[in-house]
C-alpha cells in the first residue's frame, strides 16, 4: 500500500463496513484508521489491484505483551470490493500479511469478527483460525436527556450524611 492508495482503501472499507451490515461493530471504519495504521506498520497495510486498481485490503499492525516473549500479527480490517469478492483475493491478501507478520517476528496471529459475520468466520477457519475463548460485550445506546442539559463547567456536588460519633 502506498500513501496514494489511501482514499480508494477507505471508499472500499466505507462500502463493506455499513452501520447497517454491522449493526454492533465495536470499533467504528473511520479515516484515522487507515492514516494510523498506515502510519504505524506501512508494511502490514497491503492491497489487491486488478488492472492496476486497488479492490482490495488488509491491515493490521504488530504488538507485543509487556513481559511476553511473545509478539502477535494482529489483523484488523479486511475488505473486497463487492465484485471481487469470492475470487480468493482475500485468502492471498491473508496469506500476505501472515508471511509479512512472520518476518515481522510474530509467533501468532490474532483476529477478531463478530460473531454472527458467518462468512468471515467460515473464512478464518479455512485460514488455520481456531475460536479462542469466549468473550462478552455489551452495548447501551444512549440518548441525550430532553429535560436537563449539559452544562461544561458544572459540578455536581452530592452531599453525603455524616454520622456522628457520640
Amino acid at each position: 500500500m502506498t500513501i496514494d492508495d489511501m482514499p480508494i482503501v477507505y471508499s472500499i472499507g466505507n462500502s463493506v463496513f455499513t452501520k447497517d451490515s454491522y449493526v454492533f461493530l465495536y470499533r467504528t471504519w473511520e479515516t484515522y484508521e487507515v492514516t494510523e495504521l498506515f502510519s504505524s506498520d506501512p508494511e502490514l497495510c497491503i492491497v489487491a489491484e486488478h488492472e492496476g486498481v486497488v479492490i482490495g485490503f488488509a491491515l493490521g499492525f504488530i504488538m507485543s505483551k509487556p513481559r511476553s516473549p511473545w509478539t502477535y500479527g494482529y489483523l484488523v480490517w479486511t475488505g473486497i470490493k463487492e465484485e471481487f469478492q469470492r475470487y480468493k483475493i482475500g485468502k492471498r491478501l491473508y496469506l500476505e500479511f501472515e508471511k509479512r507478520a512472520r518476518q515481522l517476528g510474530a509467533r501468532m496471529m490474532i483476529i477478531d469478527t463478530e460473531g454472527t459475520n458467518v462468512p468471515a468466520l467460515k473464512f478464518f477457519k479455512a485460514m488455520g483460525f481456531s475460536k479462542g475463548s469466549e468473550h462478552v460485550w455489551m452495548t447501551k445506546v444512549l440518548r441525550r436527556p430532553t429535560t436537563a442539559k449539559f452544562q461544561p463547567g458544572v459540578k455536581i456536588i452530592r452531599k453525603s450524611r455524616r454520622s456522628r460519633m457520640t
